[in-house]
């Protein structure tokens, strides 16, 4: 009854999109031992093919890096995401970056968010992979599942199921 009156509830996307057009590849295979240890949470990494940046999950902006690296989302679902934009590229303070997101705005997976100029993260002598992990994937995340390969930006690659 309350349905009717007030309207669908919104079902929450639990879905995981490739940031990039480019290779999924597992997160244990990731150069950065950070990420590749698990220790920030599970995810998945995209050796990219280009460098437009894409929200790899539908949500809230929580957070944008000074030095334009990295962002960070929140899921209506309760499910904490960050993005980072190659390996030691906090170095290079930003200039390779361009975001066109800010904290507080409402995300699709999908949406262009960022671009990334990979030919000056090559000239910097860095990995130029994107990393997306789930940051609070130990309290949180009861299950990722993602399909590794050749995806373009924007495709579907995965789905998470939320702790209960």
């Amino acid at each position: 009854m309350f349905k009717k009156l007030f309207g669908r509830h919104k079902e929450a996307d639990n879905r995981m999109y490739s940031p990039v057009t480019g290779t999924v590849i597992p997160l244990k295979n990731v150069s950065d031992p950070v990420f590749s240890s698990g220790v920030m949470g599970e995810g998945f990494g995209v050796t990219p093919s280009d460098g437009n940046i894409l929200s790899p999950v539908t949500g809230t902006v929580t957070m944008v890096a000074n030095t334009k690296h990295a962002l960070g989302f929140t899921m209506d679902n309760g499910l904490e995401v960050l993005i980072h934009m190659g390996v030691d590229t906090v170095d290079l303070k930003g200039k390779p970056f361009t975001i066109s997101v800010k904290p507080q705005d409402k995300v699709s997976g999908g949406q262009e968010i960022a671009t990334m100029d990979l030919d000056q993260i090559k000239a910097a002598g860095l990995d130029n992979v994107i990393i997306v992990v789930i940051t609070n994937s130990k309290d949180k995340l009861a299950k990722l599942d993602v399909e590794t390969g050749d995806h373009r930006a924007g495709d579907f690659v995965g789905t998470t199921e939320v702790k209960s």
